[in-house]
């Protein structure tokens, strides 16, 4: 009796280990790869719109894990080197969000250059067989017009490219609106991050099915 009991909950304990293993193994990962706009910079971690998605995932049971990977003062240039780090992790993500440029562009670095990072960031997720959309930004027009569309039109060349996804611009209803960013009027508050959650959400849930 007791041996039979016994042998029962080893049973039952292995197959309740097999059940969470299953779990953790269907769970996917979404990395955010930016600068501080992804960091959540002047705002709580939990505000920021890779905490927001999060949230929304969780609600429609979406069995993914939102990564927030961004830093503070990212270029383009950061983007192989990082893109390389995700590969050395003991599990690699499924997709790969990249929203990298905006500090090129607000130091009014080569747009050539930038291309050239991006696109080598995104070759490098593709050849690990990483998924990969790449988000569009812009920079204000005082820039200069030669400057600032040949700076828009990087993200959609590699997008064309490299055939992949190109999500609209990041900050399409919160760039330029005191009442949306923080007191710098760069970076977004909750507000806006709320907003951009909404539009990063309603565009990438199509690929995480």
């Amino acid at each position: 009796m007791w041996k039979m009991l016994i042998t029962l909950l080893i049973i039952l304990n292995v197959s309740s280990a097999d059940i969470v293993e299953a779990d953790q193994r269907k769970q996917k990962s979404l990395v955010f790869l930016g600068d501080s706009l992804t960091e959540g910079y002047g705002v709580d971690q939990g505000s920021a719109y890779t905490s927001l998605i999060q949230k929304k995932m969780t609600t429609d049971k979406l069995q993914w894990k939102v990564i927030n990977s961004g830093i503070s003062g990212s270029t383009s240039a950061s983007g192989p080197g990082r893109a390389k780090w995700l590969l050395k992790a003991k599990d690699k993500p499924d997709l790969v969000v990249v929203v990298l440029g905006a500090n090129d562009g607000l130091r009014g670095l080569p747009v050539e250059a930038m291309k050239k990072s991006l696109n080598e960031t995104v070759k490098t997720l593709q050849d690990a067989q990483i998924k990969v959309i790449i988000a569009e930004l812009y920079v204000p027009p005082n820039y200069g017009k030669d400057y600032t569309e040949n700076f828009k039109k990087v993200f959609s060349e590699v997008a064309k490219k490299n055939e992949i996804p190109l999500m609209p611009f990041l900050l399409e209803k919160v760039a330029g609106k005191a009442d949306l960013n923080l007191a710098d009027g760069i970076h977004p508050n909750e507000k806006g991050h709320q907003i951009i959650a909404d539009g990063i959400y309603s565009f990438v849930k199509k690929y995480l099915k």
